[in-house]
């Protein structure tokens, strides 16, 4: 089978790989659609960060190892112990193993594992490939009707609808959103569906273009003047209710700190690869609670009915790619900041 391996920095090679055997508890699928995450940027270029150059202690794995962990796919062999799927049934895949027995796993914390494993990272079989195999409990069943690629934007849209949840926001409030990537756009869908007045704000013009015509009312430019002063100004000097980092650069995190409310919060779900430097005034004086979302953690069922019911439109914003293009037209352009969600069409390799 075709599958997009990393072997290292800037070397992703599509290569002609053995098909994943199925074993006890898992599903082997047939991949329909990957997304390109920015995680997968970071790996790419500034890797390895995420994969590993000695064995992962709960799976063995290291490099070289296939990538992507936002995927869809289509059963097509069931493993023992697995009674709950059928051959052909949809799903959407939540990339990430675990011991199963720690304090975290034990008390619906698992994305705090320990032993955390990551598809596409840490496991033998990603989803940039033809077939990727997964245990039951990664598998979400998709209904009847949902297409492929929506099945690939549950990923990341779960951990956008996460964030939007800590955001801990009303109907009427406002919450800015630094960031026009996938992830903010999931927190700006979701939180839309709440009734929550949402500002953003992003330095590239295509992506801002893209964000008014997906309905954002209002959309600022950091670079066009002080973007805190124009939040202050639009919510009447008293600032955002909630703040969302969803950029991943140092300046967007001081923007957000300083123009959110006294008492308000400020969430970080963005990967940030460089040090940021915090006044301890800027938060002592405001008050301001600073938190972070790691994953998703049991929000794909949620996901998936919202998903269904209409509340991720994938028009004007997502694109698919063919397989042989991953590099040029997937990782590239987006390092480049063009495009947003870019999908890969495994399923037609």
């Amino acid at each position: 089978m075709r599958a997009a391996v990393f072997h290292g920095r800037e070397d992703l090679r599509l290569e002609d790989v053995p098909e994943p055997r199925v074993g006890p508890g898992e599903v082997k699928l047939r991949v329909l659609y990957n997304g390109i995450c920015g995680s997968d940027l970071h790996e790419y270029y500034h890797g390895p960060i995420t994969t590993r150059t000695t064995p992962h202690p709960l799976t063995g794995v290291k490099n070289p190892v296939i990538m992507g962990h936002e995927l869809s796919g289509e059963v097509v062999e069931i493993g023992a112990g697995v009674e709950d799927l059928e051959i052909g049934d949809r799903v959407a895949v939540e990339p990430v193993e675990t011991c199963g027995a720690c304090m975290y796993c034990s008390s619906g914390l698992y994305n705090h594992c320990g032993l955390l494993a990551f598809h596409g990272y840490n496991r033998s079989s990603g989803g940039l490939a033809q077939f990727s195999v997964v245990r039951r409990s990664m598998a979400h069943k998709l209904p009847k009707g949902m297409t492929g690629e929506q099945g690939a934007l549950i990923e990341p849209m779960a951990i956008s609808y996460r964030t939007a949840e800590r955001c801990g926001v009303q109907a009427g409030q406002t919450v800015v959103v630094h960031g026009g990537g996938p992830i903010g756009v999931g927190v700006y869908f979701t939180l839309r569906r709440w009734g929550v007045d949402v500002i953003m704000v992003d330095p590239s013009p295509e992506r801002r273009a893209a964000l008014r015509q997906l309905g954002v009312r209002t959309v600022l430019d950091p670079q066009d003047g002080d973007v805190v002063s124009a939040i202050r100004d639009l919510t009447g000097g008293r600032g955002a209710d909630t703040s969302v980092d969803a950029a991943g650069v140092p300046a967007a995190f001081k923007a957000a700190l300083l123009s959110t409310r006294v008492g308000g919060k400020l969430i970080v779900v963005a990967i940030h690869t460089q040090p940021i430097e915090v006044a301890p005034m800027d938060m002592l004086m405001t008050e301001v609670e600073i938190s972070g979302i790691a994953l998703s953690n049991n929000t794909f069922p949620k996901v998936i009915e919202e998903m269904a019911a209409g509340t991720y439109p994938t028009a004007g914003w997502v694109e698919t790619i063919p397989f042989d293009r991953l590099l040029s037209d997937g990782f590239e352009r987006l390092h480049r900041q063009q495009g947003m969600k870019i999908l890969v069409d495994v399923g037609r390799a």
